[in-house]
């Protein structure tokens, strides 16, 4: 079934019709159901971190309840049923009984670049490899994808089906520790215990979000969300967007907004005189200046506003308005959404989960073969620190290498200090100005 095919969901009693391999949060997003269940005290809530991480977009989902919608495809017949009353659980009960008993050499927890190179490697030097994620789909975040798979994604997945990796898509890691891992269906709640000899923890990064008055409103979302929600199906044409935060991500994701038709104003917190040091490092990488002329290009003509900030969103049960502040001067403008992100932050609860140490900024702590404090669990990716995909590929790789007992080469242990070099020119140019942390009030927190 491709892309452009229709099928029918039915949501709340209505029997709506929506692209299939759409994401559920998008499709209904796209019918312009935005809130989704409501806070204890009666608020509207929707999606806003669009990757599983905020449970914000919970529905029930063909019976199933508290079910992420933001991690599920849609498929033919599916019930869903919004504004079910506060539950304080994250994932359905099962009885043990359910429990399906796994074995393998090498657990991988993350499908993006990191975890499918680590998981390709480790099955072609000969060991069982079984990789868990939550998406309904392998790429993660950074590789997800509208319409056509890309290149690069289509190259490891077939890498990883050669090798014999065996996947478990659409599976949250709950518990565990060294030797064993337990999983639960993001539908059904449905567990898998996983017995294993090592653990690579491959599971990204998550936007940074800073409170503001109206940020819980429905249709705020993050930077990164914005981005998820269009390659998952979201139709944003002649809708209009403030993306607002910092760092790089804004640009990818103003681009992709433009291209589907989308108005956009774009905010970025930080000073032109403080980015100047990032278009220096550009200079050193051919390839990158490429990308970021090609994202430049697709912008002209949008507005685009330096040293500006959100400071408040306001609507009728849903955003309507966004306050930019400029300075001493504050701007109203009318949206249809506002996308903000202050850059991206290491996931670790699972390698926190496993016992792993942190450093200081909030990384796992790694060796150079990526071994973690915990001894049989390696963490590559993100995890590590924000650095891009070409750092975690290669990192993933040596964590691969390093979990079927082989040693890295020389070049790959190169190229990660390179792109991780990149990752900390991004971060010191993005640094967060002081006066917006002070804007940062407990009342909306």
């Amino acid at each position: 079934m491709n892309s452009q095919e229709k099928v029918s969901i039915r949501v709340d009693g209505t029997v709506l019709e929506v692209r299939s391999g759409t994401q559920l949060a998008a499709a209904l997003m796209g019918e312009g159901i935005v809130a989704f269940r409501s806070s204890p005290c009666g608020d509207k809530r929707g999606v806003l971190c669009a990757m599983g991480s905020c449970y914000e977009c919970r529905a029930m989902v063909d019976g199933h309840r508290l079910v992420r919608t933001c991690l599920v495809t849609v498929q033919d017949g599916m019930e869903i049923t919004t504004e079910r009353p506060l539950e304080k659980k994250l994932l359905p009960t099962v009885e043990t009984t359910d429990i399906v008993e796994d074995e393998t050499g090498v657990v991988v927890i993350g499908s993006g670049p990191a975890g499918l190179s680590a998981a390709c490697v480790a099955a072609e030097l000969g060991q069982d490899v079984l990789l868990i994620d939550e998406s309904a789909r392998p790429g993660g975040r950074i590789w997800a994808h509208r319409g056509q798979m890309p290149a690069v994604v289509r190259y490891w997945i077939d890498k990883a089906d050669r090798a014999g990796v065996r996947r478990l898509q659409g599976a949250t890691v709950i518990d565990g520790e060294v030797g064993w891992l337990e999983a639960a269906s993001v539908i059904s709640g449905a567990r898998t215990r996983v017995r294993c000899q090592k653990i690579i923890v491959a599971t990204g990064a998550r936007e940074r979000f800073l409170p503001f008055p109206g940020w819980t409103l429905p249709g705020v979302v993050g930077a990164g969300a914005l981005q998820s929600l269009i390659k998952g199906g979201l139709d944003v044409k002649g809708k209009r967007y403030v993306i607002a935060g910092t760092g790089p991500l804004l640009l990818a994701v103003a681009a992709i907004a433009v291209s589907e038709g989308a108005e956009v104003i774009l905010a970025e917190q930080a000073s032109l005189l403080q980015r100047v040091p990032l278009a220096f490092s550009l200079l050193a990488s051919p390839e990158r200046m490429r990308e970021v002329w090609q994202l430049w290009k697709t912008l002209r003509g949008v507005e685009k506003i330096s040293s500006c900030w959100p400071v408040k969103a306001q609507g009728n049960q849903r955003v309507e308005k966004v306050y930019l502040k400029i300075g001493n001067v504050t701007r109203v403008e009318e949206v249809d959404g506002l996308a903000v992100g202050y850059g991206l932050i290491p996931e670790t609860r699972v390698a926190q989960g496993l016992g792993c140490v942190l450093e200081k900024d909030g990384r796992v702590k790694v060796d150079r073969y990526q071994r973690t404090s915990v001894e049989g669990v390696l963490c590559a990716g993100e995890p590590t620190g924000i650095a891009g995909s070409e750092a975690a590929l290669a990192s993933g790789q040596i964590a691969g290498t390093v979990a079927a007992a082989g040693t890295p080469s020389f070049q790959l242990m190169q190229k990660l200090r390179r792109h991780r070099g990149w990752g900390i020119a991004l971060e010191r140019t993005h640094s967060l100005r002081p006066d917006l942390i002070r804007s940062v009030v407990e009342d909306v927190i």
